[in-house]
């Protein structure tokens, strides 16, 4: 007998939908869309960019957004950008060189914090204000509660910068689906809305920084093949070129400040779009500028983009003939010659038909439709590592596990031993980046395996795993494999790495390489060096003088006196040199020592014991 499935007739499959949303928590401005066939974006007062501003008031009432951003009196503390200090320390915070206009005062654990009305507010929680306010914003719209969100996050966002997104989110009372990167989310919205395939650029140009993504898209799969950027170039340089133009052009431009000419240039780079030249006029004095001059004037700043865009290209392993389209995402990239000149140096199309302002958000909202079963198209998507992790191993060498533009979520596993004889623990430390040497990485944290069983050097078997989940959250645990002991470590910082660090860190290592591999080669031959010293010492404190002669014992004891010199030095050839030495004068040692076990293991036993 089959069964029938009843439904309540006065429910609508629309009913049984869940409200979710995609949120662009920008540095600036920020956005919350929905997505159910078509994008609807929340607006307040008939904007869709919402200020990433929050005002905190005498009496402690917070304002946030538009509110926010018109309060002008002075009672009212107004925080802007708090997306720049996210996962940064406070001594991280005073060597920025843009200095906000909050108080930052340090609070535990070397975080910074915003001192107001004898309070404190972490990064965290003025974010999570923000949050808090998109949510009401789009729940009164719809009449609904919020069941969940997709929030987007920079591509370069590192583990703590993301672990800080998600708390805030927790603050806020946002169920977080997941976090999306940036890109990636601007490529789902281009691939689903235009059914493209391919591989495709993302030209992300902001106010204040430039990333790339190359991504492929095939049979509903989205694969970040690499990532590159820099995060001190962006809308704001092209202010900065207009505004050295004008005050070098122009004799009467030298009577205003900076900020006031910066005003102008604004204006100008605003207004210029397709026109043959532009003119304004400042107090009554009239200010010309050509399309040509204008694009001669950012030439360098747009050069420099197209350099990153080409590293990106190679280091995803395609090459420029392959790239089908290059989407442009950003308000920066309002600039039409941006498009006309990509078009010309990379021979593809440019894709610009879902405004650079919200198609970030756009993406996220697909992705919050598709993760909540709303929208039942097949799409997977595969983010990217952006920095390398590994652990220290002995002798300060940077061991990776996981590289850089690895695809995301993904678990790895390294085996490792121990050093010495008899040694019972193994201090774990997790390190990132680039570099050969752990001093040249940036330490993520550290915990002891402990309880490894007594066993000579080389013995135990560790087992290192690394896994890192959709969010890139990353979680590590070691195993010793005869006895199953486990420890094991989620990565939560006190602070985080800046998108500045990173870049910095990648640049480092790209122009480093060769005397990184230098060093890590001295490192390795005095490591080495150690381990034939110690285990030939060992050896000999057990049995040399009962298996050699004098002057035996002595030629061996020569050559470990001049390995052991050479290892307190700088040269690899010596060390090698050195170790090769010993081993030569030690063969006969050693194949003493194992006739000795062979001829201990069978004496006094028939050879039907031995068999």
């Amino acid at each position: 007998m089959s069964l029938l499935q009843i439904s309540d007739p006065t429910i609508t499959n629309e009913n049984l939908k869940k409200f979710v949303v995609g949120i662009d928590l920008g540095t600036t401005n920020s956005l919350i869309a929905s997505y159910d066939l078509n994008l609807r974006i929340y607006q307040e007062n008939s904007s869709k960019l919402i200020p990433s501003v929050v005002g905190i008031q005498k009496d402690d009432n917070i304002l946030v957004g538009n509110n926010a951003c018109l309060q002008s009196d002075s009672d009212t503390t107004i925080i802007r950008s708090i997306k720049r200090i996210m996962g940064l320390s406070y001594e991280d915070i005073n060597k920025l060189d843009h200095q906000e206009n909050f108080p930052v005062v340090r609070a535990q654990n070397d975080l910074p914090c915003i001192a107001v009305n004898d309070k404190e507010y972490s990064a965290i929680d003025i974010s999570s204000k923000i949050l808090s306010h998109l949510k009401q914003l789009a729940e009164s719209m719809e009449n609904k509660t919020l069941d969940g969100a997709v929030i987007t996050v920079p591509a370069y966002f590192n583990d703590i910068q993301r672990q800080a997104t998600k708390n805030a989110a927790k603050l806020s009372g946002i169920n977080v689906l997941r976090l999306l990167n940036e890109p990636t989310a601007a490529a789902l919205a281009y691939g689903l809305e235009s059914n493209e395939t391919g591989s495709f650029v993302i030209y992300d140009f902001g106010g204040g920084t430039f990333d790339v993504s190359v991504l492929n898209l095939d049979k509903g799969i989205f694969k970040v093949l690499s990532t590159d950027g820099n995060t001190r170039l962006g809308g704001d340089d092209i202010d900065n070129a207009i505004s050295i133009w004008l005050s070098n052009n122009y004799s009467f431009m030298k009577k205003y400040s900076y900020s006031e000419i910066k005003e102008y240039a604004k204006s100008i780079k605003e207004s210029i779009a397709n026109e043959e030249s532009i003119s304004i006029k400042v107090n009554e004095n009239p200010v010309t500028l050509s399309q040509d001059q204008f694009q001669d004037i950012i030439a360098p700043i747009l050069n420099e983009t197209f350099e990153i865009v080409k590293n990106a290209i190679t280091a995803s392993g395609l090459s420029p003939s392959e790239i089908k389209n290059i989407i442009l995402v950003g308000g920066s990239t309002r600039i039409n010659c941006i498009k006309n000149l990509l078009e010309k140096k990379f021979s593809c199309s440019v894709l610009n038909n879902i405004d650079p302002d919200i198609v970030v958000a756009h993406g996220a909202a697909i992705q919050a439709s598709l993760l909540s079963g709303n929208n039942k198209d097949n799409i997977l998507l595969l983010d990217v590592l952006p920095l390398s992790l590994g652990i220290e191993t002995y002798g300060g060498l940077a061991e990776k596990v996981i590289l850089r533009n690895t695809p995301i979520p993904i678990k790895l596993r390294k085996t490792f031993t121990t050093f010495k004889d008899g040694q019972s623990k193994l201090l774990i430390n997790v390190i990132q980046g680039e570099r050969e040497l752990v001093d040249d990485c940036n330490s993520l944290g550290s915990f002891i395996l402990s309880d490894i069983p007594s066993m000579v050097a080389g013995g135990p078997r560790i087992d290192v795993d690394f896994q890192i989940d959709a969010d890139g959250i990353l979680s590590v645990s070691a195993t010793e494999t005869t006895t199953g002991n486990t420890s094991r470590i989620e990565v939560k910082p006190s602070y985080g790495l800046s998108e500045s660090d990173i870049t910095q860190m990648i640049n480092d290592s790209n122009e480093s390489a060769e005397i990184d591999m230098n060093l890590r080669r001295l490192n390795e031959s005095i490591v080495e060096g150690k381990r034939v010293v110690y285990a030939l010492e060992q050896a000999l404190n057990n049995d040399g003088k009962d298996l050699l002669s004098n002057e035996e014992y002595q030629s061996i004891i020569d050559k470990l006196d001049i390995l052991k010199s050479s290892i307190s030095g700088d040269n690899s050839d010596l060390i090698e040199h050195g170790i090769r030495e010993v081993e030569k004068q030690s063969e006969f040692y050693v194949e003493r020592r194992m006739n000795s076990s062979i001829k201990s293991l069978i004496a006094g036993k028939g050879i039907d014991d031995i068999l």
